[in-house]
């Protein structure tokens, strides 16, 4: 104990009266009870030196020194944010040379002990003396939620201390901050427990390059401190051993007022509508309240506070504030001087002859008696007169305390008479045993005084319990837990951080979670952000609420760290190896809380701050075992967390989870999986797989370019025939999905050839089924029914009902070609009962859409109206957009045929976005026809002219024999010009000679027959009504052959100079119509 106080004394520069203390049998014991007149009875006659000894007894009594960390033997290796502090004493070598080597040991040891001292006091710990520096660290093993603030406060006081030794002393120091691993490190001769990263290096670096009497520090603990931060920039600096450039700061002092530099108050307008009221009702009953508002750091007690202070000052409140400090001191002031100071109207900048000449006329007002004045004094740290010394020497601890009280009682009594007063106490939960007692007596006064007292406490650390408030002797007391901020109030406080990418500011309003600290340091630390890791500010601030867990809790919120924001507990249990997780102890640190049957971290930072505390060793342990938890039951998850853990195979994990999301057509969850699985190291296989994926996404989306371009990776990585066979079918499907139908072919060819050399029937099958689907557009009814029987006799050999799904749909294609509708319709109709049947859902849309328009040819425009709209539901809920967008065409040709215009227009038009998106050529010229010939019906010519020339264009370019004659029909029927009109009906004719498929027959003929009737050419109409008659002769259809009449007969009647009611078939011709329940055919309208 001796040596102790011999050390504070040395420490404070007074080490002469050592001796004196001890002959005196003084201890730390004693030291608070000692007065000015004591220790000029032992002997301290310098005024300055007692008053130095007076205000460090002080700071004893409030803060306790932080004793020097002994780690235990198991510590376990952890990854820390820490901030590091050099300290190198200056000219130690000149010192060397000019003293003995005794004197040189004792001023290092003199050296040492006062860096040492201040380094504790601001809860950092030395981490070692090196020659002639001390290296100190704030945040480890032990973190607070401001280890910068501690360490640049402790840099400023060293600074101060120094010149107090003999001979006076400087140094030079350096501060930077960053993730290090703190460990017990060492042989088994000697272990240390110490630091090691690029944070210790780099404040060793910069403070070789301070100055005597100097702070330099890097650039992110200028950052974290903020509006305390009071310096300069030194410009960027090169750093020995570091790539980049380093900007580097002077720190000078810390702000004392950083009021005016906070953020722009936002929100909270019902808090303090709950604080305008209760000033309300004290000015109005002459009596006060207690208000505790609560939150967790960060969440904005202290801005909301100044924001009532505000409100208080504007209803002619006197506004007193006190700060419970959590280190070091506010110039020797506790929270209750501070307030004490600030009821004396003395601010704190003021001198001790200020505060005497206060303190008299506080007496001479009658505000405090006589009898207190000793008190008074002791509070204001001002010496006592002579009598009043020899008074106050003689009391005990408790008859002080009391006096203190009645002091403090007094000033309330009395100013409260004059003005309603507000006492703000901030940061309660930091508050010693004697603070809180004096916060428990000032409330017992607001009963009865115009006085209303707030305080400000983290929900975790609360001392509000129920001993504190019955000592209140029945004061009005309320608790406000501040919640979040929403979206909105986050996005109005981003608005004063100009020149950020607006989806990164959306990035940080998310990322914080409503906490306005969070979201202002990640706005400050935008660089951070970008590499999705944690500021140092916030890490810091996680870091001490896990310290103040127990050993069982910290690990299992570790743990649980790696499972992401939301778990389940039997996970957590897995990797813990627990039996049973009592939840409670985590649920009770508010870092965790309920969230139904599972588990989540109260905020996303908190688990991003708790991962990163995580070594890599331990961080990849947990990953693997969450991937074997993950096994049967996640196959996304075990692939995240196999990749996370660093695993050889987590390529082929990312891969098999994507084939699993394609199969049920979830392609936005299945791409990123695949492009994450193609950052990785893998073997070739595994990168070929990938590649054919990759284009099946973008192909079943109907993405043909671009799963041409991935098909095309995979046909070079290709080796085996297995391979060149799947990436070549891959390559012919994205081909025609493109219209690109003689690179299908080829494509086609070269997979065949593949396929026979390894004797897969099941890819010659899928080979044939894709080649007459290539057949169908060019119009080749032979070939198509060709390929789709030999696809079809495979598909039943294999058992495979897919292949056999789509080898029926190639039959129905074929005839569908050859406009033998009623046959393509029983042909489909076998396609969708067999996908329905095995939950084929792609194929069943594909093949719904077909039936809807097979249907409506064949008259059933009802079922085929409602075959469409159930062919749309189902693309739509599986992504299937090509199925859709073909859907919405049929669709829109049922409409048509009902009269229903308007609903035409829109799903043609639909049906053109869609496969304009997709980039699908062939569809959009088809649903760009149909929309152009529906603008006619609606006598919207100009319009129809528009979208014909579209038509047409693409058409020719893209899909001639599948769309071209009926796209240019269309054009011809909005038209005005007859020559113009002939000349599509020319090439139209052309074409229909060349072969193409049936439907481009249906709507030529009667288009071209719609247009003669109109130019009034009977015969011309009369001809392409026979010809569509000829061409439909196999297999007559009910809505074909009333379009064929209605043209013959509305031909006769013009020629005959009759109106269509006085033709002997009008009512022949009426009754089909309304048999079928349709507006119009074909041919247009009955009328």
């Amino acid at each position: 104990m001796s040596q102790d106080l011999r050390d504070w004394l040395s420490a404070l520069g007074l080490s002469d009266y050592a001796q004196a203390f001890l002959d005196n049998k003084i201890d730390f014991g004693i030291l608070p009870d000692l007065t000015g007149e004591d220790l000029i009875e032992i002997g301290v006659t310098a005024v300055g030196d007692r008053r130095r000894i007076l205000r460090a007894i002080a700071e004893l009594e409030t803060f306790e020194t932080a004793p020097p960390f002994q780690p235990e033997e198991s510590l376990e290796p952890a990854k820390r944010q820490v901030t590091v502090m050099f300290a190198d004493l200056t000219g130690f070598t000149r010192l060397t040379s000019e003293l003995d080597a005794e004197d040189m040991h004792a001023l290092l040891n003199a050296f040492f002990t006062r860096v040492d001292k201040v380094v504790e006091k601001y809860g950092g710990r030395i981490d070692k003396h090196i020659g002639d520096a001390v290296m100190a660290v704030f945040g480890a093993p032990i973190s607070h939620t401001n280890d910068t603030e501690r360490a640049a406060r402790a840099a400023l006081e060293i600074h101060t201390v120094l010149p107090g030794l003999n001979p006076p002393l400087t140094c030079h120091i350096g501060i930077a901050s960053g993730q290090v691993i703190a460990s017990t490190t060492g042989s088994q001769a000697h272990t240390e427990y110490t630091v090691t990263g690029d944070g210790v290096n780099l404040a060793s670096r910069i403070t070789d390059m301070a100055a005597p009497g100097e702070t330099l520090v890097s650039h992110d603990i200028q950052r974290a401190l903020g509006p305390l931060f009071v310096g300069e920039s030194m410009g960027e600096k090169a750093i020995k051993g570091l790539g980049d450039p380093v900007e580097l700061w002077r720190l000078d002092r810390m702000a004392r007022n950083i009021r005016s530099r906070r953020h722009r108050f936002v929100g909270r307008e019902r808090e303090l509508s709950l604080f305008s009221a209760t000033f309300d009702r004290c000015q109005r009953h002459g009596k006060g309240e207690v208000h505790i508002v609560l939150g967790e750091p960060g969440i904005g007690k202290t801005h909301l506070s100044e924001q009532v202070a505000e409100l208080a000052d504007g209803l002619s409140y006197s506004v007193h504030n006190g700060v419970v400090m959590d280190f070091g001191a506010r110039e020797g002031h506790s929270a209750i001087q501070s307030v004490t100071r600030s009821i004396l109207g003395l601010e704190p900048t003021d001198d001790t002859e200020t505060c005497a000449s206060v303190a008299k006329d506080a007496i001479s007002k009658g505000w405090v008696t006589a009898a207190n004045a000793a008190h008074l004094n002791a509070l204001l740290e001002i010496e006592q007169d002579p009598g009043l010394a020899e008074v106050y020497a003689v009391m005990d601890n408790a008859t002080r305390l009391r006096g203190r009280r009645q002091v403090i009682d007094d000033l309330i009594s009395a100013r409260s008479k004059e003005t309603p007063l507000l006492i703000h106490i901030e940061d309660i939960h930091w508050a010693s045993p004697e603070i809180l007692t004096a916060c428990a007596h000032i409330a017992a006064m607001t009963r009865n005084l115009p006085c209303v007292l707030l305080m400000t406490s983290r929900v975790e650390g609360d001392p509000i319990d129920r001993e504190w408030q019955i000592a209140t002797d029945g004061a009005l007391i309320s608790k406000l837990e501040l919640a979040p901020m929403g979206d909105e109030q986050a996005r109005q406080l981003v608005e004063e951080f100009t020149g950020i990418d607006p989806e990164l500011l959306d990035a940080c309003v998310k990322r914080a979670g409503g906490n306005p600290l969070f979201l202002e340091q990640l706005l400050r630390n935008i660089d951070v952000l970008k590499q999705e890791s944690v500021p140092g500010s916030i890490q810091g601030i996680v870091q001490s609420r896990l310290d103040s867990l127990d050993r069982t809790s910290r690990t299992s919120i570790q743990a649980a760290s790696v499972l992401g924001q939301r778990f389940s507990p039997e996970v957590l249990n897995f990797l813990l190896g627990e039996g049973h997780l009592d939840t409670s102890t985590l649920i009770r640190s508010a870092l965790i809380r309920e969230a139904e049957a599972d588990l989540m971290f109260a905020h996303a930072l908190i688990r991003d701050g708790s991962y990163a505390t995580l070594v890599k060793s331990e961080r990849a342990r947990l990953h693997r075992q969450a991937a074997s938890w993950f096994e049967d039951r996640d196959a996304t998850l075990r692939a995240q967390h196999l990749d996370r853990a660093g695993a050889t195979h987590a390529a082929q994990a990312y891969l098999e989870a994507a084939d699993k999301l394609i199969q049920v057509f979830q392609f936005d969850e299945a791409s990123p999986l695949i492009e994450r699985a193609l950052e990785l190291p893998a073997p070739a296989g595994v990168r070929f797989d990938l590649f054919c994926a990759r284009g099946e996404t973008h192909r079943l989306q109907g993405l043909s370019n671009d799963a041409l371009r991935e098909f095309k990776e995979a046909a070079e990585l290709a080796e085996t025939d297995e391979q060149i066979c799947r990436a070549q079918i891959g390559l012919a499907q994205a081909a025609r999905q493109a219209s690109l139908y003689q690179e299908a072919l080829e494509s086609l060819d070269i997979a065949e050839a593949a396929a026979e050399r390894c004797g897969s029937d099941r890819d010659i099958a899928q080979i044939n089924y894709v080649r007459g689907n290539v057949y169908f557009p060019l119009g080749q009814v032979t070939k198509a029914l060709e390929s789709n029987e030999k696809a079809l006799t495979l598909a039943r050999r294999l058992e495979s009902a897919r292949l056999e799904v789509g080898a029926l749909s190639g039959f129905g294609d074929a005839n569908f070609m050859n406009a033998t509708m009623q046959t393509a319709t029983g042909f489909y109709t076998q396609a969708v009962e067999r996908a329905r049947e095995k939950g084929l859902v792609r194929d069943l849309a594909a093949n719904l859409h077909n039936l809807s328009v097979a249907r409506s040819y064949t008259g059933e425009i009802a079922q085929g109206k409602l075959d469409a709209q159930e062919a749309i539901e189902v693309s739509q809920k599986y992504f299937a957009f090509v199925p859709e967008c073909v859907a919405q065409t049929c669709l829109g040709v049922a409409h048509t045929f009902l009269g229903e215009i308007d609903q035409a227009l829109d799903a043609f038009t639909l049906s053109a976005e869609i496969a304009n998106r997709v980039g699908a050529k062939r569809l959009e010229a088809q649903a760009l026809e149909h929309l152009a010939r529906t603008h006619v019906y609606a006598g919207q010519l100009e319009q129809a002219r528009e979208t014909g020339r579209r038509a047409v264009d693409i058409a020719l370019e893209h899909g001639r024999n599948f769309v071209g004659p009926k796209a240019l029909s269309a054009l011809a029927m909005a038209e005005e010009d007859p020559t113009a009109q002939d000349e599509n009906l020319k090439l139209g004719e052309k074409i229909i000679a060349e072969g193409c498929v049936g439907h481009s027959h249906l709507h030529f003929y009667t288009d071209a027959a719609a247009v003669m009737l109109a130019r009034k050419q009977w015969d011309e109409a009369t001809r392409y009504a026979d010809a569509l008659a000829d061409f439909t002769a196999d297999e007559p259809l009910p809505m074909v052959d009333l379009s064929i009449l209605q043209a013959r007969t509305l031909a006769e009647c013009g020629g005959w100079g009759i109106p269509l009611t006085a033709h002997e078939g009008f009512d022949e011709l009426k009754a089909r119509f309304q048999d079928l329940g349709i507006k119009q055919s074909l041919v247009g309208p009955l009328d």
